[in-house]
């Protein structure tokens, strides 16, 4: 509730001119490095970057899961995107989505294990920790994004997973 607010003040605050508002929600952004959090979507990052560090993930959610994902790379260049479209084009409403594929771990298993044989790489596994309190949070999280209206403003669509998965390895591996 708290985000709609602010995004409907955004808007208001934008229309009477004050400023030139605009307001992002975020996807889950993937790969986070470092270790995992106690933040329920911190299994979205675990599941990729445990096994490339050759450590086993505990997966909380059911493996059928839709999610919506971005890259850290991706954000970064929507945000500037963003910044950037003309105050003319945006029209009354300043609020946006980062556009997202849509994830599931079995899709990641798939395509860790595509980097694994092309890099050599020897993966830990990803193994089932079903957590109730965990799948409820993500089952009332959206699980899909229309892309449609950030896509048509110029805002970039995060790559396809393997080369999000090779960009982490670049840049943390």
């Amino acid at each position: 509730m708290t985000k709609a607010i602010c995004e409907l003040l955004i808007n208001d605050y934008t229309r009477k001119g004050f400023f030139d508002g605009r307001s992002v929600r975020l996807p889950t952004v993937i790969i986070r490095p470092g270790k995992p959090n106690a933040a329920a979507s911190s299994w979205a990052s675990g599941m990729f970057r445990e096994p490339l560090q050759g450590e086993d993930c505990l997966l909380p959610i059911r493996r059928e899961q839709r999610h919506p994902i971005t890259s850290y790379r991706t954000a970064i260049e929507s945000f500037i995107a963003l910044h950037e479209v003309p105050a003319t084009v945006l029209g009354s409403d300043r609020a946006f989505v980062l556009p997202a594929h849509t994830i599931r771990p079995r899709l990641a298993k798939a395509a860790l294990q595509e980097l694994a044989t092309k890099r050599g790489l020897k993966l830990g596994a990803i193994r089932d920790a079903f957590n109730p309190r965990i799948q409820g949070i993500v089952d009332n999280w959206s699980h899909a994004i229309d892309r449609s209206r950030d896509l048509a403003l110029g805002i970039p669509p995060p790559p396809a997973l393997n080369q999000i998965l090779e960009n982490f390895l670049d840049d943390y591996g």
